[in-house]
């Protein structure tokens, strides 16, 4: 692994991740979706996560994430009880979230 590749690793990775609840399924999403904030707030590489709705459109929602690094994403990716979460949680999603990895400048 060269320089930059070690520099990518270990540099802290934000997440914006775009949710589109199904409107007949909010109440049950909101929990689902707060359930796997609540667990993956206690992995050490999750620095935050929030759950936000845009104010121009209440029916998408957004998590805003940071985390230590990408390593530490991989391994929240990983956890069977992320990958279990997620599996209940896409029956209550209009279509797949659309995920954005970003860097700090």
């Amino acid at each position: 692994m060269d320089t930059d590749e070690t520099d990518v690793a270990e540099r802290p990775l934000f997440l914006v991740v775009t949710i589109r609840p199904r409107l007949d399924r909010l109440d049950a999403a909101l929990a689902q979706l707060l359930e796997l904030r609540r667990i993956a707030l206690t992995e050490p590489g999750c620095v935050f996560m929030h759950l936000v709705r845009p104010q121009d459109d209440p029916t998408v929602w957004m998590m805003l994430e940071m985390f230590r690094s990408r390593d530490a994403w991989d391994e929240h990716m990983a956890r069977p009880d992320n990958i279990a979460g997620n599996r209940i949680l896409t029956p209550l999603l209009r279509e797949p979230s659309d995920l954005r990895l970003c860097d700090p400048l």
